[in-house]
Order: structure tokens, then C-alpha cells, then sequence
């Protein structure tokens, strides 16, 4: 039995096409818990990166001590086959 390998050539990048899903953020609290476990609370993701921000000062109003928080940006990827190598 003969096989034939082929080795190609894999580029990534940020997928901009039009179908692709939004680029979104969103904060999580950082913020330690009386027993030392992490709050863990998180806003919804949005696609407007301001508009995330909004969501630490809401949580910090009701929760004042908390005040360490993270930043989650998700952006699509999209591998593309190139040409044989």
C-alpha cells in the first residue's frame, strides 16, 4: 500500500469576514471572597469595549471592596490553507 503526503502550508488570523462572530468583552471581578476564593462575578459580553467598562462600576457599587478585575476580549480566528509546500 502507497501513501501520499501532502504538506501544506497553515496561515492564522483574526477573522474579519462578514459572517464571522463579533469580536466581545467583558470584565470579570478578581476580587478575593471572605473564605479566599475568587468572586468570580462577570458582565455580558458586548462588542463595544466602553461599554464593557461600565460593568466594574456597577459591581464595585454594590460589592465596594471590590476592586481588582480582569479584562476577557474574545476575537474569532480563522485558520486558512495555503498552497502545497
Amino acid at each position: 500500500m502507497n501513501r501520499i503526503f501532502a504538506l501544506v502550508d497553515w496561515t492564522i488570523r483574526p477573522d474579519r469576514d462578514d459572517d464571522a462572530p463579533p469580536t466581545t468583552h467583558r470584565f470579570r471581578c478578581l476580587a478575593l471572597n471572605d473564605d479566599d476564593t475568587e468572586c468570580g462575578a462577570e458582565s455580558e459580553p458586548v462588542a463595544d469595549p466602553v461599554q464593557a467598562q461600565t460593568w466594574p462600576f456597577e459591581h464595585l457599587r454594590a460589592h465596594p471592596e471590590h476592586t481588582g478585575f480582569a479584562e476577557i476580549v474574545e476575537r474569532p480566528w480563522v485558520m486558512w490553507r495555503g498552497t502545497r509546500a
